[in-house]
């Protein structure tokens, strides 16, 4: 199974979304619920998605967690 990676240069939270932007300004709305697991790596933060997609943030891991804090909305 080959992993398919997104890469997102920021994110904020709106309602039960976290809006990712991409490098071309592309939004993209992931349910906050949807993230499997998140991991800190050297040049941010990936995320696991289900069915095995992955999606990097250039923010740190703290950042990111912050994105999806339960009761924030």
């Amino acid at each position: 199974m080959s992993l398919r990676q997104t890469e997102f240069e920021d994110g904020e939270r709106l309602g039960k979304f976290v809006l990712l932007h991409d490098r071309d300004g592309t939004l993209q709305a992931l349910s906050a619920s949807a993230v499997v697991a998140a991991c800190e790596t050297d040049s941010g933060t990936v995320l696991l998605l289900p069915g095995g997609r992955m999606v990097e943030v250039n923010r740190s891991l703290r950042t990111v967690l912050s994105w999806f804090e339960v009761g924030r909305a």
